[in-house]
């Protein structure tokens, strides 16, 4: 690209700046791709590990709790919160997907129900399930 006819052109090495305030470089197609995965690498933080207190933590869940036919709401003066002992599950499947930036709150609850609940506790009548929107989940 030639410059403007009385336009003023400095070079400043790889780039030159014109009056005007464009500056214009030209970059080797390599060095292109290099940038651009030096980016992205940058962009890509690794998560934490799950603590193991997290790991291994008593869990109390209050809310709506159902398994087969018996669905009720736990964590209440009149119910106690169901327990799971975190010491008893398997969270290596919910540590992978929580490493690479994939756990979602669905996963996480399917996850936890089969790797945590039925770890502990068993299966449950018919599975375990939590109907309503809003639920808690209490670390001990």
């Amino acid at each position: 690209m030639e410059p403007a006819q009385g336009a003023q052109v400095a070079d400043l090495g790889r780039g030159q700046f014109r009056g005007g305030g464009e500056v214009e470089y030209n970059i080797r197609r390599s060095y292109r791709d290099l940038i651009h995965t030096a980016y992205e690498n940058a962009a890509i933080v690794p998560a934490d590990p799950i603590p193991d207190h997290v790991k291994n933590a008593q869990f109390e869940i209050s809310g709506t709790v159902k398994t087969g036919d018996d669905e009720r709401e736990r964590g209440t003066r009149e119910a106690a919160p169901l327990r799971i002992d975190g010491r008893r599950g398997n969270g290596d499947e919910i540590e992978e997907l929580w490493a690479v930036g994939e756990l979602t709150d669905d996963e996480f609850e399917d996850h936890f129900i089969d790797d945590g609940i039925v770890e502990d506790i068993g299966e449950g009548t018919d599975g375990w399930d939590f109907p309503e929107s809003s639920y808690s989940v209490d670390l001990r």
